[in-house]
Parts: structure tokens; C-alpha cells; sequence
């Protein structure tokens, strides 16, 4: 087709196949009205080729998907919605690096899904967080850099796969897992790459999904690979983030409790876990009256920690007190650790102890840590206490101490996750009332008044545990 000045060939054919051919009449002669036409007509021409282009990759979802408030103006209003929810957490993760054109060492597109879902974006607690009221110690806090490491990529993207599954082992997840350890067996060639937070951190999260299968044996190989690099770190002087030192610390101490793994760290380890009390507080580290009366039961070094518990229920009361403040977050995550650490270390000696240390370990998490409430710890511990309690319900100890067993029943059964678990807190709970109650403790706010003789939240306690009294009643 020749107009006496014609379009580029490619251009002309990529106007056709959009099947919107313009025609454009050039018999005037006069110079500017061609080159007006020709103008046109190569406009034209560009922007039949790029929306063609544009359709293409739309429909093989290949690098960027190119959409406009015209094509679905309720979808675009929607998914704007949600992309502004997730910008923050999104971008606080791949740091910029998860780009459109694949070249990460996992789908791009499927990554993005993951880091959409609530389940998945928990996953990787403790190693990093996704929670804007953890932003000290989120990903690049940790690691330094972005998702360029394909075995940290791929480490994160199994415990995103797991989370999503429910703790289920599927192809995606082993897919991941094979990845993973392969990248890590090619970094230990290397000083300089086996040295780093990345691949320290992609073994913390091997250890953390092996954990919530109950490896033990896999945990404790992996904890030990970490202590080991940690020893050449101190002889080589290598320098690591405070946020992976925090990584290896929960890491080792949720693994000890959920799949019994020997603990390589506690909180005296790194210096940026280091917690004393605040003297200018002295109030708050006290002794919950409901305890007093159990003192000549308790070792010194409970006593403490039921004390320090006591004052981090004290900052949790406080009005002012805000998850945005990164410091004051830092610092109660630092006075927790000192709690939960010193718990898994004391002896069991009956188990009546070992109920109150189950207690006062669940306790301690649901106070401050909301960002592990969706975790498999709080749901752990609950179940342990139960299994202790089952055991120790025909104790005559509790006959003269019925507040204490009340307590210790409605602490576990409101946080414990539905199912048996749940069911056999309230099994246990109305035989304690038909045996060792009485018609005593039944109305909410006698109760409540019992209740806050030991460690209590009104904030962070009231709602479940009240919840939970309720669904004893039916």
C-alpha cells in the first residue's frame, strides 16, 4: 500500500493484524498536510503495535501485566486497594529486588501470591518479620540485602509454602527444600559466602519448618551448622546484624520447645539481647498476689521470672504504649527473651511446677509477641499444659489452691487452637466444677476478680479468656 509517503512495512502490518487498519487520504499535494499525514499515519501505526504488544503479554503473562482503569474500572479500584494494604510489608521484604522479568531463582509471579496471603506473610517469624510494628527486624535488618540469594530465596518461599499449607509437606514445598539445601552446599565451599547472614539465615529457616515437623535430629544438625559458622565468625572477625543474632536466638529457643532440640544460644549469648531491669521502675517487677501464697513452692530464680513477667504486663497496661516505637519494641523483645529463655532452663521438679512454667512461658508470648499469636507456639504450649494438667488434676495440692488450677485452666483453654485441645480444656474445667469448685467461680465477674490475682492483661487476656468462659457455659 503506497500513499506516496508510506509507513514503515512492520508498522503497517502491525496496524493490520490489530484489525484497526486507519485510512488516511493523501491526494492534497500541499507539504504540510503530508507531513501532518505521515505523522498521523506512523502514530497510528506505533500505537496499534503497542497495544498488540500489550495484549500479548497479557495474555502470556509474561514480565510486567499491562492493565488500565478501562479495562475493569471496579477490578482496578479493588486491586489498588490491596496493593496500597500490602505496599509497606511488600517492599520492607524484596527491598526492590523482585523484578518482572524473572530474574530470581523462583517465579516471580508466584512469589507475589505468596507475600499476599496473611498465612504465609507469618511464615517467616522469628528469622525476620513481615509486620510493620517488628521493622527492627525485618528483612533487610537482617540480611543486608535483597532476594539476589537463591538460597535464602528459596528457604523463604518453603516456609511461605508451608504456612499456606497448614504445616503440610507438598511437591511445592519439596521443590523449594531441594533448592535450598543444594544452594547451601555450594555456599559452604566458600568462607566468605558460608559466613554470611544470608546463608546463616537460610539454615534458620530449614531449621524452623524441620521444627514444626518435629525433626529433631534435622533441627539439631542445622542449629549445629549455625553454631559452628558462628565460631568462625568470632575467629575471623566477621561482622553480623544485630537482626540475624535476634534470627539465631528464637530460632534455637522455638525449636527447643517444639521439637525438644538442645539449645546452642540463650540470652546472655549475643550483646544485642542484653536486658536488666529498669530501676527506675521498681514498682513493676513484683510478685502477682495470687503467687505470694505459692512462694514457699517456688525456686528463687521463678520467682524472678513470675517478677519480670509481672512488669512486662505493667508496659503492655501502659496507655501511651505503641507497637511503631522500634526501640521500646527492641526492649521488650530483649526482657522477653530474658523471661522465656530463663523458663526453658528451670528444672521440673513436680507438675505443679511444670503447669506453672507452661503457663507462665504461654503468658509471656500472648502479652507483647501479637505478631507470633498467629504462630505454632502459643497453640504448643497450650497443648503441653493440658497434657500436664490432665495428669496432675487429681493432685490433692490443688484442693487447697483451687484459684491457682482456675487459672492456670482458663489461661490455656483461651489460647489454646479449636479442636480436642480446646474441647479438653472445657472437659477439664466443668469436671473441676462439679468435683473441686462447687457452684463457686461461675458468674464472669468472680471470676475476672481471680483472675487478676495472678499474671493478668486486660488488654491482651480479657477478650479470649472471657471467650472462652463463655463456650464453658454452653
Amino acid at each position: 500500500m503506497d500513499l506516496g509517503n508510506p509507513i514503515s512495512a512492520e508498522a503497517e502490518s502491525e496496524s493490520i493484524a490489530a484489525g484497526s487498519l486507519m485510512f488516511i487520504s493523501t491526494q492534497n499535494s500541499d507539504d504540510t498536510k503530508h507531513r501532518v499525514t505521515r505523522r498521523l499515519a506512523r502514530s497510528h501505526a506505533v500505537k496499534q503495535a503497542l497495544e498488540k504488544k500489550r495484549r500479548l503479554q497479557r495474555e502470556s503473562r509474561d514480565n510486567f501485566r499491562v492493565t488500565t482503569s478501562m479495562d475493569n474500572p471496579k477490578r482496578s479500584v479493588s486491586k489498588r486497594r490491596r496493593t496500597e494494604n500490602l505496599a509497606p510489608s511488600f517492599f520492607s521484604l524484596s527491598a526492590g529486588t523482585l523484578d518482572p522479568f524473572q530474574t530470581l531463582a523462583v517465579d516471580s509471579a508466584r512469589l507475589q501470591t505468596l507475600l499476599g496471603n496473611y498465612k504465609a506473610r507469618q511464615a517467616p517469624e522469628p528469622v525476620f518479620s513481615y509486620a510493620e510494628d517488628l521493622s527492627y527486624q525485618n528483612f533487610q535488618s537482617v540480611f543486608r540485602t535483597g532476594l539476589v540469594d537463591p538460597a535464602l530465596l528459596n528457604a523463604v518461599m518453603l516456609s511461605f509454602a508451608l504456612a499456606v499449607t497448614g504445616g503440610c509437606i507438598n511437591e511445592e514445598c519439596l521443590g523449594y527444600l531441594g533448592q535450598a539445601i543444594s544452594y547451601i552446599r555450594e555456599k559452604m565451599s566458600s568462607l566468605d559466602e558460608a559466613t554470611s547472614e544470608s546463608t546463616i539465615g537460610t539454615i534458620l529457616l530449614l531449621a524452623g519448618v524441620e521444627a514444626r515437623l518435629g525433626m529433631t535430629s534435622r533441627v539439631q544438625l542445622h542449629l549445629g551448622a549455625v553454631l559452628q559458622l558462628l565460631k568462625i565468625c568470632q575467629k575471623e572477625g566477621v561482622y553480623l546484624t544485630g537482626g540475624i543474632k535476634r534470627a539465631i536466638f528464637w530460632q534455637d529457643l522455638n525449636s527447643s520447645i517444639l521439637a525438644g532440640s538442645k539449645r546452642i544460644v540463650d540470652h546472655t549469648t549475643f550483646a544485642e539481647l542484653h536486658w536488666t531491669r529498669d530501676s527506675f521502675s521498681p514498682n513493676f517487677f513484683r510478685l502477682s498476689i495470687g503467687f505470694q501464697r505459692w512462694s514457699h513452692l517456688f525456686s528463687e530464680e521463678f520467682i524472678e521470672v513470675l517478677e519480670d513477667i509481672h512488669a512486662l504486663q505493667c508496659i503492655r497496661e501502659i496507655p501511651r504504649f505503641t507497637k511503631g516505637d522500634m526501640i521500646l519494641m527492641a526492649q521488650i523483645n530483649n526482657h522477653t527473651a530474658s523471661i522465656q529463655s530463663r523458663l526453658v532452663s528451670l528444672p521440673n521438679l513436680c507438675p505443679v511446677l511444670e503447669c506453672c512454667h507452661l503457663a507462665a512461658y504461654l503468658c509471656s508470648v500472648m502479652l507483647c509477641c501479637t505478631v507470633w499469636c498467629a504462630l505454632v507456639i502459643p497453640s504448643h504450649v497450650s497443648s503441653q499444659l493440658l497434657r500436664k494438667l490432665q495428669r496432675a488434676n487429681d493432685d490433692p495440692i490443688w484442693d487447697d489452691h483451687p484459684n491457682l488450677i482456675l487459672w492456670l485452666l482458663y489461661i490455656g483453654g483461651a489460647f489454646a487452637p479449636a479442636g480436642n485441645v480446646r474441647s479438653g480444656y472445657t472437659k477439664l474445667l466443668r469436671s473441676n466444677h462439679s468435683t473441686r469448685f462447687g457452684n463457686l467461680y461461675k458468674s464472669w465477674p468472680e471470676l475476672h476478680l481471680i483472675l487478676k490475682q495472678f499474671t493478668w492483661s486486660e488488654k491482651a487476656f480479657m477478650s479470649p479468656v472471657k471467650a472462652f468462659w463463655k463456650e464453658t457455659l454452653i
